[in-house]
């Protein structure tokens, strides 16, 4: 099989994962919908557009792997034009159902290989959030995104796992297994957790049969120690692309699975997901 193949094939495997998971993707993704994280991803989106050339007009963002359309909700508050691209159409229907009525969205199936359907220079803000690890190809997305930037136009990437992530000293996994600790039974303070038992039972059970699960259930790709995003390759194609990085940030992701006093205990002091921003020059 060549790589083209093999690209083709785990698009064809997304977008079939998608088309049985799309009702229950905003469920499914506590550490995305929440106030905390929403009130973040605005502030940086707001900041992001800030930093583009001034056009005439609202400017045009691409929202690259929209899903059922978060980031594409922050743009429109924000004043842009948003054209709303992914490989599932099921999603794009969500979209159109959603936001077809403002006149300032449009849609765009993709082939989870290119940008074909977006012409050079010709976009003002392409954002990808939380979308690199479900493409094959993910330096040539970079490539990509490179190519259809307008001149001052900003390439913001946002929503992936930092180094923190992966180090198994890092003040993250002490916050994970702190995690755990809280979650442990105590008849004293979670007698809830009886309710949680069997869930629990029926996740071991699922990693037994299937040790890419929970991953595999939107075809998560580049989520694992030995094939993951690496950051300093996004920015070398960034380079090579003709932008330059103008921002970059670390930051603790929250979710509203977190238990309150844990998340009190390790905010400020550790990271696992990473933000850049780079200008097309």
């Amino acid at each position: 099989m060549t790589a083209d193949s093999d690209a083709a094939l785990l698009v064809t495997r997304s977008v079939a994962k998608y088309r049985r998971a799309h009702r229950r993707y905003e469920r499914r993704h506590p550490e995305i919908f929440n106030p905390i994280e929403q009130s973040r991803l605005h502030a940086e989106l707001a900041r992001a557009l800030a930093s583009a050339a001034p056009r005439a007009g609202a400017p045009l963002a691409l929202d690259l792997g929209c899903g059922t359309g978060n980031v594409t909700t922050h743009l429109l508050e924000l004043g842009a034009r948003v054209l709303a691209a992914d490989v599932s159409p099921e999603f794009l229907r969500t979209i159109q159902r959603r936001y077809g009525a403002t006149g300032r969205v449009e849609t765009l199936q993709l082939t989870g290989v290119d940008l074909s359907g977006v012409a050079d220079a010709s976009i003002d803000l392409a954002c990808a959030y939380s979308v690199l690890h479900h493409i094959p190809d993910y330096l040539g997305a970079i490539d990509e995104i490179c190519r259809i930037l307008r001149p001052g136009g900003i390439a913001y990437l946002d929503h992936e796992a930092n180094d923190s992530f992966w180090d198994k000293e890092s003040c993250f996994l002490a916050m994970v297994r702190a995690i755990a600790d809280a979650r442990r039974w105590n008849p004293d303070r979670h007698r809830w957790q009886r309710l949680l038992t069997p869930s629990r039972y029926v996740d071991r059970v699922r990693r037994m049969v299937n040790p890419a699960y929970p991953w595999d259930v939107e075809g998560d790709i580049h989520v694992w120690d030995h094939d993951h995003v690496e950051w300093d390759r996004v920015e070398e194609r960034l380079r090579a692309g003709g932008c330059e990085v103008i921002h970059r940030g670390d930051y603790l992701n929250y979710s509203r699975t977190y238990p309150d006093e844990v998340w009190a205990r390790f905010e400020g002091r550790c990271t696992n997901m990473r933000l850049t921003v780079a200008r097309r020059r």
